[in-house]
């Protein structure tokens, strides 16, 4: 009889116990993504208007003045980016242009075209800079990367085009985040020698490049 008692008493215990249980599900969920960030260039297009042909040289190249215009880098998160240019006109560079009308140190990753004349004759060409930067709050340097952002320099803020990639640094020349970055950019062009094409009616200045921002 005691044996037969525990066992009802169990039974009731398990009952009841059972009757209250509740089911409750747990998820967990999130977003792995890098921060957003824009790049805004206030005015894209650089136009240098009327060239007089009397204003060339046949025999060297002409610097045109520098023209410019503000740009913002926005971050949601301060962040590692990179800018990164594309060249459209790649195909009318003058080789060996930007060395002889600047220096030895403007190869022809730095050189952006201007397009051909009708008969194929090469125009020019312009380089771009960025200056007066400055993230968030405080004055950075622009730096320059060489091989796809492994190893990083200061230059003088020229944009190059790829592997080069263009960053902003303090100190060291290493990029830092940044949540927000301003500054200018600035064309510079450079005209081909007359001697090496026809004016005919006139020519049209036809330079095309693409500013893309990169995460690093």
């Amino acid at each position: 009889m005691i044996k037969k008692k525990v066992f009802l008493l169990m039974g009731l215990f398990f009952g009841v116990a059972g009757m209250n249980a509740h089911a409750a599900d747990v998820r967990v969920k999130g977003t792995i993504a890098p921060a957003s960030c824009s790049f805004t260039i206030t005015n894209s297009v650089f136009d240098y208007g009327m060239i007089r042909p009397s204003s060339l040289s046949a025999t060297h190249y002409t610097r045109l003045d520098k023209k410019s215009t503000p740009f913002i880098v926005r971050c949601d998160a301060p962040t590692l980016v990179s800018i990164r240019t594309q060249d459209n006109r790649a195909s009318s560079k003058v080789p060996g242009m930007m060395q002889s009308a600047f220096n030895a140190t403007y190869v022809d990753a730095f050189n952006y075209g201007l397009g051909t004349s009708s008969k194929g004759e090469k125009v020019g060409g312009y380089v771009m800079f960025m200056a007066n930067t400055v993230a968030d709050g405080k004055s950075v340097r622009v730096n320059g990367s060489n091989n796809n952002g492994a190893t990083w320099s200061f230059g003088d803020g020229a944009l190059a085009q790829p592997p080069h990639l263009t960053s902003w640094a303090s100190g060291t020349a290493t990029p830092i985040r940044l949540s927000v970055v301003s500054g200018n950019l600035q064309v510079q062009g450079v005209i081909n020698k007359t001697s090496a094409f026809s004016i005919g009616e006139g020519l049209s200045l036809d330079g095309h490049a693409t500013l893309e921002l990169r995460y690093l």
